[in-house]
Parts: C-alpha cells; sequence; structure tokens
C-alpha cells in the first residue's frame, strides 16, 4: 500500500481499500472488522467538516470575508502580504488548502494587477509633463528668456524604456511574493485546527484507536490550544522571509511609498465596488455564519480541558458519549433543514384552481445533488484505509516487532531524535502526499514511543505537523501546485524560500512541542494510558 500511495500507480482511494481483500483472505481480520475501521469517529468529524466547508463554499461567504479583510488592512505592500496571508490561513483552518487557495490567488493577481496599470499610468503622466517642462525650458532659452544652465540634468530624467522596465520588475516580484505567500499560508493554517488538514484527523484516528484509554488527549479544543499559537508563529516567520526575499526591507518603500497613494485609492475603490456587487448578506449567508459560529463555539466548550465541559453532563465518567464528530453531524443536519430564504406562509400571491399557492417551497442551505457533487469522498476512503492498515498491523503484531528494533533510537535524546523525525517526513512530503506520509508513519511512531517508553505525542504530533510543511516543490502540496501553474513561476522561485521554511517549519514545531506542547499534554512523562497498551500487546 505504501508503494502503491507513493507511486499512484492507482488512485489512493482505491489503494486505500486493499485490507478490506487481503486482511480477510490472509487470515489476520475479518472482512467485519475490517470494514468498521472505514467509518470510524474520525472519519465522520472529517465528514461533517467538509460538508459545513461546502456550504461555505456554495453561499459565496469566503470571498465576502476575504474583500472585507483586504478592506480593512488597505494596500500598503508589507500590510497587504499579511491581509493576503491571514486570510488565507483562516480559510484553510475551515475549508480544504486547495480551495483556499483558489479562492485566494484570483484576488492577489487582479489587486496587483491594478495596482500595476494604475502606477503605470501616472509614470507616463508624470513623465509627459517632465518632457513638456524641458522642452518648454529648452524653447525658452533659445529666445534668451530663461537662463539655459537652468535646465534640468537629462541624466536625472530615466527614458520610458528603464522607466517601464523597472516597473514590470517591480510587479514581477511582487507578484510571485504574493502568490507564494498564499500557498505557504494555505498549509500553514490547515495545521491550526483539527478538521483543517487529513494528518491532524489521522493522528487523532491511531491515537483513538490504538491508545483506547488516552481519555480524548487529542480533541478539538487542546489540538487548537497548541497548533493555533503554533501556525500564528510559523505565519510570522513567513511573511518575514518573503518580505525579505521580495520586498526587501526598506521601511519607507514596504510601509506606504512602494506603491502610490492614487493607485491605492483607485484600487480600492475597486475593490469597494466588488464588495459592494456581493450586495447585502442574505438569509442564507447568516444562517451559514450562525451554524459555523454554533459549531466552532459547540467545538470549544465541549471538553475544553480546564473546566468540564457540556459533554459530561451527557456521558458518564468512564467513557464519553458525545464528540466533537457528534457535534459536526449535528450542525451538518441542520444545513438539510434551514431553508435557504424566509418561507412566506402569508404569501398573497397568485393561487391555482386548486386554491393552492403557485410559490415553491425555499431549498434548504444544503441538498444531497450538492453534497454528492462536491464532497471529496476520496479523503473518507484514505482516512478509513489508513486505520484499517493501522489497525492490521497491531492485530498482527507487527507494530510490536517494528517498536522492539527501534530501541536503538532509545540512545538518542527525544529532543534530538524529534528533529530528526521532522526532518525525514518533511523531506519524504515533498515528492508524497502528506496523507500517506502520515498513514505508513504513525502506527511505526507509535509503536517507537511504547518501545522507546516515551510520550506517544512528543514523536507523532511535532512528525503530523510537519508533513503539511512542504514547500519546495510544486508537486508537494496541491497549492504549490495550483499556484506553481497560476503564477508562472520557476521551480527555483519556490525552492529557495521553501528550503528555508521547511527548516523553520522544524525548528518551530519542535520549539512548540518543547515548550507550550510539553505543558500541555505532560509529554516529559510516559502516560498510563499508553503502558496499559504495551502490556495489552506484549
Amino acid at each position: 500500500m505504501a508503494l502503491y500511495w507513493c507511486t499512484e500507480c492507482l488512485p489512493l482511494a482505491i489503494t486505500a481499500l486493499l485490507p478490506v481483500i487481503f486482511f480477510p483472505m490472509l487470515g489476520i481480520m475479518t472482512s467485519e472488522q475490517v470494514c468498521s475501521q472505514y467509518f470510524s469517529d474520525s472519519t465522520m468529524l472529517g465528514a461533517g467538516g467538509l460538508m459545513v466547508a461546502i456550504a461555505i463554499e456554495k453561499w459565496n461567504l469566503h470571498k465576502r470575508l476575504a474583500l472585507a479583510m483586504l478592506l480593512v488592512v488597505g494596500l500598503k505592500p508589507a500590510l497587504l502580504l499579511v491581509g493576503f496571508m491571514s486570510i488565507t490561513a483562516f480559510l484553510s483552518m475551515w475549508i480544504t488548502n486547495m480551495a483556499s487557495t483558489a479562492i485566494m490567488l484570483p484576488i492577489v493577481h487582479a489587486v496587483l494587477d491594478s495596482l500595476s496599470k494604475t502606477e503605470a499610468e501616472e509614470e507616463d503622466r508624470e513623465l509627459q509633463q517632465n518632457m513638456a517642462i524641458t522642452t518648454s525650458q529648452v524653447n525658452e532659452s533659445k529666445d534668451g528668456i530663461d537662463n539655459f544652465q537652468e535646465q534640468p540634468n537629462p541624466k536625472e530624467l530615466l527614458s520610458a524604456e528603464q522607466r517601464r522596465l523597472k516597473h514590470e520588475q517591480k510587479y514581477l516580484s511582487l507578484k510571485k511574493g504574493m502568490s507564494m505567500s498564499v500557498c505557504y499560508a494555505a498549509s500553514i493554517g490547515g495545521t491550526a485546527t483539527l478538521n483543517g488538514s487529513i494528518p491532524n484527523l489521522i493522528l487523532k484516528g491511531q491515537l483513538d484507536k490504538k491508545f483506547t484509554e488516552n481519555g480524548g488527549v487529542i480533541n478539538y479544543a487542546s489540538w487548537f490550544g497548541f497548533s493555533f499559537p503554533n501556525m500564528v508563529l510559523m505565519l510570522i516567520l513567513c511573511w518575514l522571509l518573503l518580505h525579505g526575499m521580495f520586498l526587501g526591507f526598506n521601511v519607507k518603500d514596504t510601509f506606504g511609498c512602494g506603491i502610490t497613494r492614487s493607485s491605492q485609492q483607485k484600487v480600492y475603490e475597486m475593490m469597494r465596488q466588488e464588495f459592494r456587487k456581493l450586495g447585502s448578506m442574505s438569509f442564507a449567508e447568516y444562517s451559514v455564519l450562525l451554524l459555523f459560529i454554533t459549531l466552532v463555539l459547540l467545538w470549544f466548550t465541549r471538553d475544553p480541558g480546564f473546566i468540564p465541559g457540556w459533554s459530561s453532563l451527557l456521558s458518564n465518567q468512564e467513557k464519553p458519549f458525545v464528540t466533537d464528530s457528534t457535534v459536526s453531524i449535528l450542525i451538518t443536519f441542520m444545513f438539510f433543514i434551514i431553508p435557504s430564504k424566509i418561507p412566506r406562509c402569508w404569501h398573497a400571491g397568485s393561487f391555482d384552481i386548486n386554491g393552492k399557492s403557485d410559490e415553491k417551497t425555499p431549498a434548504t442551505l444544503l441538498n444531497s445533488d450538492a453534497v454528492q457533487k462536491l464532497l471529496p469522498w476520496n479523503i473518507l476512503l484514505l482516512l478509513g484505509g489508513a486505520f484499517a492498515l493501522a489497525k492490521g498491523s497491531e492485530v498482527s503484531n507487527l507494530s510490536f516487532w517494528i517498536g522492539q528494533n527501534l530501541l536503538p533510537l532509545g540512545n538518542i535524546p527525544p529532543v534530538a531524535l524529534s528533529f530528526v523525525l521532522c526532518l525525514v517526513v518533511t523531506i519524504l512530503t515533498e515528492v508524497c502526499n502528506n496523507a500517506v506520509i502520515s498513514t505508513v508513519f504513525q502506527p511505526i511512531l507509535a509503536s517507537m514511543a511504547i518501545a522507546l517508553k516515551i510520550h506517544p505525542l512528543s514523536i507523532m504530533l511535532p512528525t503530523t505537523i510537519s508533513s503539511s510543511f512542504a514547500f519546495m516543490l510544486p508537486v508537494a502540496t496541491a497549492p504549490n501546485a495550483i499556484t506553481f501553474n497560476y503564477a508562472k513561476l520557476k521551480i527555483m522561485d519556490m525552492v529557495k524560500p521553501g528550503l528555508v521554511l521547511n527548516l523553520l517549519g522544524i525548528v518551530c514545531i519542535n520549539f512548540a512541542v518543547q515548550t507550550w506542547g510539553s505543558a500541555m499534554f505532560n509529554l516529559k512523562e510516559f502516560p498510563a494510558w499508553a503502558n496499559i497498551i504495551t502490556n495489552q500487546t506484549l
């Protein structure tokens, strides 16, 4: 399965179905046991999150948010870069990384093209005025009216061709930097929420299946509490890197003088017009927004950790009945009930011969046709295949055997081991799908943690997030590929900043794990719930 996934000789989702065939035939697990792995709690959480994302995209709520944010941050180069990255990262927390990149790139290029056009027109106008003044002064000098020595030095006036080339080079660099900021921010933003990236869900699924007594150590609130500060830190580092490489660190140019004020005003007005075209928020948009906010609040308050959550009222003390997937499916269910328009029960329009109103019942916020068409079912199968493969490795004692063979790594300090593993995962993710890498590595890392008597999250958590930090090659992630083609980049355009950002990502995530991550999850100690699994495996 790892070979097929890495080479993609078959679609990823089809390869994920191989355990259904071979585990029963080889006597590892019964067919019923294998098939039950394909729709677990984590899979349902992912399905609910994807359907919420479909509703947001269907009613154009994401575009309204993007334009509103840009109108707030303004059009100065540094702030514009911050705006694009912040919006993309926020969208990637809730919808797919590929969708957020596809949404933002046309907006980026439209803004920069408008700025380039208006600034070029102003430069041409200024050049023509200077040339007219020079010609007038020369004529006056010849007539003896003006002193010829007062003419402006011709060397001080750039030729039209030089000015054009300088202008094109400036905006070419801006487009490269801004475009790459979008795809990088999409990958970084997806790490902040549990449903933001497939490897995050794979980690949760592996923990819940292999360490059944972990007590929900990873839930929506705990993941966000750890990953969101790390995401912010990575966005700052990414902003500094791209700013230095493509915009420079001239404070005067960066914070206001790099783009003329009149150009900013014209483009700002253009963006306001685009925002006005969206019109006022409809009932459907308000409903989707309200349901989305409700979903997030329910996720955070279900089991916040520092205080009992509302789920404690519906569960016993031994095992929680309500999980994040319960909330996810509840809100998804509401999308199929709430209408997209306010029902007009008092309609006084025309009636047919039978006395029935000719007004149709308004459609709901989501319908089955839209979900069947837009929901990426292959992702759900890929998740199921990952969990089935991990369960088969556990039942057959393969994971235990691997863990025993990795015992010599116990001589390496855990911090250094985490760095090495993150580096390996980051390199492999540049040429393989990050979901594939997580699927193959997470069972091995869990067995390694058991064998070495270290906290499983101390190596599983940083490698999971590192699998999303693939910034060098276009084939590494879907956002990279989209940006590479759309912005017409060269390979080296992505390799140079991507290599530095990969290394920064490894340092950043390990710093997070060793500081607030260690305090949140008590990573310095080997947990009792992992020790119980060890005894069971033995």
